[in-house]
């Protein structure tokens, strides 16, 4: 009986020692090294219960292109931009079931580049258990607070509602970079589709609507790729937005609207994609979608507002 209690122990010690190594090794803030894929695009997790109508997920195209404060400012429509760095979409289906744990969102966003994610990561790297696997590189960056400090996204409320503010402008001359609109539709890859699948199968089964969208990427967007996705999004009764397309009423400004080389935008083009996303949804989605601005429980949006014009303000101050 010693012996038992003396293995149970020992197992049991074990056991505590490897979770607080866990606890240490894992990112407190989202500048910590993965920090930025553990917190950003996780900000929901700390936003009032069943207080976001949109969630938008994507990789990084969403929270360098999409503007929540900018969205709720000009429609009263909340959201959240759930976007992390090569995300992909068997990642986007466990933020949604989390999503779903505290929110009911009416309509959810997918932004379409994360399809051609062929990034697989055999190891979640949400998964705190796994930390010293996933954020080994952290023993190199240990301060004193990730030694009593405990690791919690609920309360990592982002005022930017996911978005990351950028006023770099990169001025892009390749204005061909779609190709033919005959092109032959690109495949995405097999697990992607399966977990494409799965992520539909979840919107509707919680009746949540579901729109494509593909905001402007020069290096990584062109015709075969929107060939596919129109035909699944048609075949699957989905509507499907590009602002990429030449015959698009949305027009890309490619002196001012990139933040690098025509992968992502700057603050200039994503206001500009976030408010005509804003006006579709306005006109399709009209009685589905409340103007929240009127309303007491949504007033820290109004903060969410400030926070975003500050940003341009100081910016303009600093180039006087």
């Amino acid at each position: 009986m010693k012996k038992v209690i003396t293995v149970i122990c020992c197992i049991l010690v074990t056991a505590a020692l490897y979770i607080y190594i866990c606890l240490v090794v894992s990112p407190k803030s989202i500048n910590d090294s993965g920090g930025s894929s553990y917190y950003r695009g996780m900000g929901f997790l700390a936003e009032p219960k069943n207080s976001i109508d949109i969630m938008v997920f994507g990789n990084s195209d969403v929270y360098a292109g999409f503007i929540p404060a900018k969205l709720y400012d000009q429609y009263g429509f909340t959201s959240y931009a759930s976007g992390t760095a090569l995300q992909t979409i068997g990642q986007i289906n466990q933020l949604l079931k989390q999503t779903l744990r505290t929110q009911k969102p009416k309509l959810v966003i997918l932004e379409v580049d994360c399809l051609y994610e062929k990034t697989y990561k055999p190891i979640d790297n949400t998964n705190i258990l796994l930390a010293p696997f996933t954020f080994h590189v952290r023993w190199k960056e240990l301060k004193f607070r990730d030694f009593y400090t405990i690791p919690d996204r609920t309360r990592k409320y982002d005022i930017a509602k996911g978005y990351v503010y950028s006023n770099n402008i990169y001025k892009f001359e390749n204005e061909n970079y779609m190709g033919s609109k005959d092109s032959r539709p690109l495949p995405i890859p097999r697990r992607n589709l399966r977990h494409l699948k799965h992520f539909i199968q979840i919107c509707r089964k919680n009746n949540i609507e579901i729109v494509f969208l593909e905001l402007p990427s020069a290096s990584s967007w062109n015709y075969a790729k929107h060939n596919f996705i129109k035909n699944f999004s048609i075949r699957n009764n989905i509507p499907f937005i590009d602002l990429n397309e030449k015959d698009s009423s949305y027009r890309i400004d490619f002196s001012k609207d990139f933040r690098d080389n025509g992968n992502h935008m700057n603050v200039n083009g994503a206001e500009r994609s976030t408010l005509y996303i804003g006006d579709y949804l306005r006109k399709k989605y009209s009685l589905l979608l409340a103007d929240r601005r009127s309303h007491e429980k949504y007033k820290h949006w109004n903060d969410v507002v400030d926070h975003f014009y500050k940003n341009i303000t100081e910016f303009s101050c600093s180039k006087i």
